[in-house]
């Protein structure tokens, strides 16, 4: 099968990160084709939220809009447990993005009341599962009901504690809070209590931890490409 993956412009990290983990898991059993291409079996773009309002027709014959009900997966390399830094602080680490900049800010007042020895780390890339187990605690503090930007999948596969905000995507990913920490959005006060439990209570995060570790293989890509190709083939039928 030649399939294009078209990256729009407007896309989120989620459709970016997706779109990469796709191409690892698809690549040696298919041609895969980074661009628009007249020779594709199928296009498959992967698009921002803005996009899919503009465009009615998301369907079209050999042409798939990443649906959001697709199975998350994460890249083979987050689970191969790099080994952590030792650090003389307790660090926090977060995808950074301008919707949750002055929630970070207004936490982190809150943690120095208590605590003088936290940093807190921000990615404004993609982090590396070196860079992702460099941190004690990762949390997303995610502000927006379709934010799905906090690479959360990627921390649990990294073995690293997280702190979420409670939105839909990060209800599933922790599974209700058996496998992570969830606080309501927006509350710098709870995400302060949650960070600093995460980080300083080990007989309330273990269980957690060891849930994630648990369940955490629901992120690896053959699952999602199980749907995906369904879809894929579908379309071409």
């Amino acid at each position: 099968m030649i399939i294009a993956q078209i990256v729009d412009d407007r896309a989120p990290e989620y459709e970016r990160k997706s779109q990469r983990a796709d191409f690892e898991a698809l690549r040696d059993t298919h041609d895969v084709r980074f661009g628009d291409t007249d020779a594709a079996q199928i296009k498959h773009v992967y698009a921002s939220s803005a996009y899919i309002a503009q465009n009615k027709r998301l369907f079209a014959k050999k042409e798939l809009v990443t649906p959001f009900n697709l199975p998350e997966c994460v890249e083979e390399k987050y689970f191969l447990s790099p080994q952590p830094s030792v650090l003389s602080t307790s660090t926090i680490g977060s995808f950074s993005r301008k919707s949750v900049t002055q929630l970070i800010e207004q936490t982190m007042a809150r943690i120095h009341r208590f605590r003088d020895d936290v940093t807190w780390k921000l990615f404004d890339h993609a982090p590396s599962p070196q860079e992702i187990a460099s941190v004690d605690v990762w949390v997303d503090p995610a502000v927006k009901e379709d934010d799905y930007d906090g690479f959360v999948a990627e921390a649990m596969a990294a073995n690293v504690i997280v702190v979420a905000a409670r939105t839909p995507i990060n209800d599933r990913r922790c599974e209700k809070g058996r496998t992570g920490f969830l606080v309501p959005p927006c509350d710098p006060n709870e995400l302060t209590h949650g960070i600093l439990t995460a980080l300083f209570k080990p007989e309330v995060a273990r269980s957690r931890s060891e849930a994630a570790r648990q369940t955490v293989s629901k992120y690896r890509c053959r699952h999602r490409m199980r749907v995906l190709l369904q879809m894929y083939e579908h379309l071409i039928a």
